[in-house]
């Protein structure tokens, strides 16, 4: 991990989730986020021990098991505090809760994984307890209740509320948990002035207008594909299978529990505002579009 400094007391890690660093005084830092798993965890205790810091706290943006990953190291060898909204920190005390939510049932082996469920860790304090330099703000739609963070070098840590061009462009389909509350943390983000913008999965932003732009296009485009394919009566099986033909994705566990969850939320978006109907015959639940 390359340590980075950003502003006057904001630095971050640069990884394959971006780990948020505020220095709070002359020895101590709130991270932001920790990586996806123990290793993680020790790179940054190593690169925070280099600079002669101590972890005063975590702040957890969300409770996807990449970025809460480094939890458990860090606070069972620091007694660190964990900052968390109630309803991710709930699933950062209950691990077994984040592939339980991707899949809708308990979860086979196959997805009591790193992927989908980091090691238990405990959220001690509520977001509202941070210092009063750091502003949290909501960005809900890619999880439950996630939140960014603003430092006072008028820096913005926005966890995954843009996914990156990369994969965008190569995967299409990114896990979405509300797709109405995304679109609403899209125009939320559109109205932010800041000096620089973490997205956790891409490079630093000056601008983030065309980021922006780039998820809600595609997310239309989903959108608009999902119709195409129930212009006949459709169950979900066959929509997921048509989805993975029409983006040329490579069916495997992993993907068809993200992007079988995400298409749940788009289903879900499409029927609440009456652009899909929903149809019960011969014992399936099928989905057509729905005709003005």
């Amino acid at each position: 991990m390359e340590l980075i400094q950003i502003g006057t007391n904001t630095y971050y890690l640069k990884n394959n989730t971006n780990i948020g660093i505020y220095k709070i005084n002359e020895s101590e830092v709130y991270l932001i986020d920790t990586g996806n798993d123990s290793d993680a965890g020790k790179k940054i205790l190593k690169a925070i021990s280099n600079q002669n810091w101590t972890i005063k706290g975590i702040i957890n943006t969300h409770s996807h098991a990449d970025h809460i990953g480094g939890n458990k190291i860090i606070q069972d060898r620091n007694k660190t505090d964990i900052y968390a909204n109630n309803l991710e920190g709930a699933i950062i005390n209950n691990p077994i809760l984040s592939p339980s939510q991707f899949y809708g049932a308990y979860p086979f082996k196959e997805f009591q994984n790193k992927i989908f469920m980091a090691e238990k860790s405990t959220v001690t304090k509520s977001v509202a307890d941070l210092p009063k330099c750091l502003e949290y703000f909501k960005l809900p739609g890619h999880s439950l209740d996630m939140i960014g963070i603003k430092t006072p070098d008028d820096i913005y840590f926005l966890g995954d509320s843009l996914i990156s061009s990369l994969t965008i462009n190569k995967y299409h389909l990114f896990y979405i948990y509300n797709v109405e509350e995304y679109l609403n943390t899209l125009d939320y983000l559109s109205t932010l002035k800041g000096k620089l913008f973490i997205p956790s999965h891409t490079e630093p932003l000056q601008d983030i207008t065309d980021l922006i732009n780039l998820n809600r296009n595609k997310i239309k485009e989903i959108c608009n594909t999902i119709l195409q394919i129930c212009t006949t009566k459709q169950n979900y099986e066959n929509i997921l299978k048509e989805i993975f033909n029409y983006y040329h994705l490579h069916f495997n566990l992993t993907q068809y529990l993200i992007i079988g969850s995400t298409l749940k939320a788009y289903l879900s978006y499409l029927y609440t505002n009456n652009k899909l109907k929903i149809i019960l015959e011969d014992n399936q639940l099928l989905w057509e579009k729905n005709t003005p």
